[in-house]
């Protein structure tokens, strides 16, 4: 017994007439015919009386229409109500940033609300994991993430765009020493107390460097700007990503590297099955901007 089968039922219970019913359902007399002898063949019963001049409900033609009717209103607000959120949904556009990624989003989010006026504009920021969680989980639509975490999800179903794989650089204070160099060598640093957000253990955070210099001391912040405030005020050094703007923080400069360090690239990563074209948008001008200024022109195939 189908949804269309009951409408119908509906219909011809309210014209009581085949041809008006027909009319009123865009379909045939014929077709109406059959889909009333189909609803009454699988209840066993007759819901119509009907002969040359009247058609008229029979008792148990009477008591179906009045249980059926609040059902088929149920549904037909059901699918509206859900329409209705859908066209909402593409209405608006949940983005998620990691720590540093609001500078990513930073050359081309005018662009993109000037070319594309949404109706609604989310932008949360969350540590890369639970940025990731969150994608994954299908509660944001596009992100800008490092790839920290990137191997500890499932990749199917995710289009990346590469949007920034330059080698990162040092941030200190003008008044360390080391500063007075515009690249710095590497294994220079060994003395030096490092700020990281990095959660591990000490040890854990010798053995990301050890390869580089051996690690002095450390300091743990949780974000990028407490990072930053403690290097401006030459409590130590921290890496930092090229695109960071330290320009709030008046003692700290950025010296390049040698050799270079590359820990992390980053990346714009939406649903390859979305349908809402505003992601679609915030992608294409995210890969417009970013792909010609690659450090390294190169095709991920994670």
């Amino acid at each position: 017994m189908t949804i269309d089968n009951l409408k119908c039922f509906l219909i011809l219970a309210k014209e009581l007439n085949y041809t008006r019913a027909a009319k009123s359902a865009s379909i045939s007399q014929t077709a109406m015919s059959r889909k009333i002898s189909a609803i009454e063949n699988e209840l066993s019963v007759r819901l119509f009386q009907r002969d040359h001049h009247r058609v008229e409900l029979t008792a148990v033609g009477q008591e179906f229409y009045a249980q059926i009717l609040p059902l088929i209103e149920a549904y037909d607000n059901a699918v509206t109500q859900v329409q209705n959120i859908s066209r909402d949904l593409q209405q608006c556009i949940q983005i998620g940033v990691g720590v540093y990624e609001h500078a990513l989003l930073l050359p081309v989010i005018q662009d993109f609300v000037d070319r594309y006026p949404v109706s609604r504009l989310n932008c949360v920021q969350y540590k890369y994991r639970e940025l990731l969680d969150r994608f994954v989980a299908d509660k944001l639509d596009l992100i800008l993430t490092s790839d920290q975490f990137l191997s500890t999800v499932p990749q199917d179903g995710m289009t990346k765009i590469p949007i920034h794989n330059h080698p990162w650089v040092l941030a200190l204070s003008q008044y360390n020493p080391l500063s007075q160099h515009e690249t710095i060598d590497i294994s220079l640093l060994g003395s030096q107390n490092l700020i990281t957000m990095h959660e591990g253990s000490v040890d854990a955070v010798r053995g990301l460097f050890q390869e580089y210099f051996p690690l002095s001391s450390i300091d743990y912040v949780n974000s990028n700007e407490t990072k930053l405030m403690l290097v401006n005020s030459n409590r130590g050094i921290c890496f930092i990503p090229s695109f960071v703007d330290v320009s709030a923080y008046p003692n700290l400069v950025k010296r390049s590297i040698s050799p270079m360090y590359r820990p992390r690239k980053y990346y714009a990563i939406y649903h390859s099955s979305t349908g809402n074209p505003y992601t679609l948008h915030l992608a294409k001008l995210l890969n417009q901007y970013y792909h010609p200024r690659l450090w390294v022109q190169e095709i991920e195939h994670e």
